[in-house]
């Protein structure tokens, strides 16, 4: 099983070039605050988001907001300097701690293959169908895969 936390920051401008949609961050520490996405190019809005996977995303679920604020506020003013705003919002993800979630995203173990994507989104019976991140073989594990298998599902209908 793993998990993929995710801390949304909203600022009061963009500071960082507004086209750039993906960041990349080598810090002190292997894996913490290194993915990062700009909504910027897609919403116009100045929004990054990081990602927190594996075991950094489940150690993050144990820190305060306000110590997720400061780890993420110290990566991006190495990379960006100190005269960057602070946010106006932020938004931590907790997904290792949500009862019906515990974290699960599907992923492929050893000795299975794509194929098995495929298999679980086979309906029965032309009755029952099936949609979700874990049905999807082109993007598993991400919410545009759970979007698109629930309208291929609904085409199949």
């Amino acid at each position: 099983m793993g998990v993929l936390n995710k801390v949304y920051l909203k600022f009061p401008e963009t500071f960082w070039d507004e086209d750039i949609q993906t960041i990349s961050y080598m810090g002190e520490e292997l894996g913490e605050w290194s993915d990062w996405l700009s909504f910027a190019p897609f919403t116009g809005e100045p929004v990054l988001m990081a990602f927190h996977g594996g075991d950094k995303g489940f150690a993050l679920e144990d820190l305060s907001d306000d110590d997720i604020h400061k780890g993420a506020m110290n990566a991006l003013r190495m990379m960006f300097g100190d005269d960057i705003p602070e946010p106006e919002g932020m938004l931590v993800t907790r997904w290792g701690k949500d009862p019906f979630a515990f974290g699960a995203y599907s992923h492929i173990p050893p000795f299975a293959s794509g194929a098995d994507y495929d298999a679980l989104f086979e309906p029965v019976d032309d009755v029952l169908f099936f949609a979700g991140e874990a049905t999807w073989r082109e993007y598993p594990s991400t919410v545009h895969g759970a979007y698109l298998s629930g309208v291929a599902a609904a085409e199949e209908m």
